[in-house]
């Protein structure tokens, strides 16, 4: 890493570090980094917005009926998808030998994730901070669980606004946080008939992820208006709520059904077999603001699957 390089990330940590707890608490800081975990977390304003898309969006599915929604309280998104470091550290034992382990089919704390064989075998063995990939290959029900060890920690702490509880986003949040105030089929203004145009924004595919949160301006993407990075492509991101179309008329604060086969994933992830003249319909579908997918619950075996966590009001039932 160069003398520049360690420069930005050093300015980066620091405005991180810049809100305390108590901030926080009062749903004041702009940014929070959780302590010891690492997840630098950003403040989304409640309001109001049309989730969905209209009818002459390129390659919409007729699912992302147009409808308003509206978020009453604050709530934090994490700037990044939970990366793996973040996640081994709560689910993992505090004396887990990284380097001992060995690769094999599925995420590290049953052997490794999809990518470590060969970033393993390319850069050789690894501290627990060099893992600054996403979380893939990981379950809804994992993810839950993250959020839960995460909650029970910070609460012990007595870092925990008032009602308020670490989880996965519900589909209006994730979407809203997206959007970041922007009505396009992306949360930047572009030419989106371009890969490179895309490309500054979200990861597409080719040449493995791209670390997170190193400052290396030069390979990581732009964020959003409201600091999140990685909200198009790169790997999908499980949401709260149960798969389903959405329900008609204006929605405040939604949940999702109560029950389902199928949980909401968000944003898209790499297709590196895209080019510019088979973008629309090749990327188009999946990546925009408004897209929707579902994965059962249990999948836990796909490389372009992770999450993203919120702090966020606590939820009845908790989407279970």
């Amino acid at each position: 890493m160069t003398i520049g390089v360690v420069a930005v990330f050093l300015a980066s940590a620091a405005a991180f570090a810049a809100d305390d707890a108590a901030t926080l608490k009062q749903l004041t800081a702009k940014e929070w980094t959780v302590p010891d975990v690492g997840i630098q977390m950003m403040r989304i304003p409640a309001g109001t917005f049309t989730m969905g898309s209209p009818e002459s969006e390129t390659a919409r599915w007729e699912e992302e009926t147009q409808h308003k929604v509206t978020l009453t309280k604050p709530f934090y998104m994490a700037a990044y998808e939970c990366r793996q470091r973040e996640y081994y550290k709560l689910m993992l034992p505090a004396d887990y030998d990284y380097d001992a382990w060995q690769y094999q089919r599925g995420p590290l704390h049953d052997g490794a994730a999809w990518r470590h064989k060969w970033h393993r075998g390319k850069f050789g063995a690894h501290t627990l901070e060099d893992y600054t990939y996403p979380m893939e290959c990981v379950s809804w029900h994992n993810a839950m669980e993250f959020c839960k060890k995460l909650t029970q920690r910070e609460k012990a702490a007595g870092r925990l606004p008032e009602g308020y509880v670490y989880r996965l986003p519900t589909e209006a949040e994730w979407e809203y946080a997206c959007r970041a105030g922007s009505q396009g089929p992306f949360n930047f203004v572009g030419d989106y008939s371009k890969c490179y145009e895309l490309q500054r924004h979200m990861y597409l595919g080719g040449g493995g992820w791209v670390k997170f949160g190193v400052g290396d301006t030069e390979s990581e993407r732009k964020p959003n208006a409201w600091g999140l990075r990685d909200m198009h492509g790169n790997v999908y991101e499980w949401c709260l709520d149960w798969y389903a179309p959405y329900e008609k008329g204006p929605q405040t604060d939604p949940t999702g059904p109560q029950k389902g086969t199928e949980k909401v994933a968000r944003g898209g992830g790499a297709v590196p077999w895209v080019s510019d003249g088979m973008l629309a319909w090749g990327v188009h579908p999946f990546v925009r603001s408004a897209s929707r997918y579902g994965f059962e619950p249990e999948t836990d075996h796909s490389v372009i699957l992770g999450f993203r966590v919120v702090l966020a009001p606590q939820v009845a039932g908790g989407g279970r």
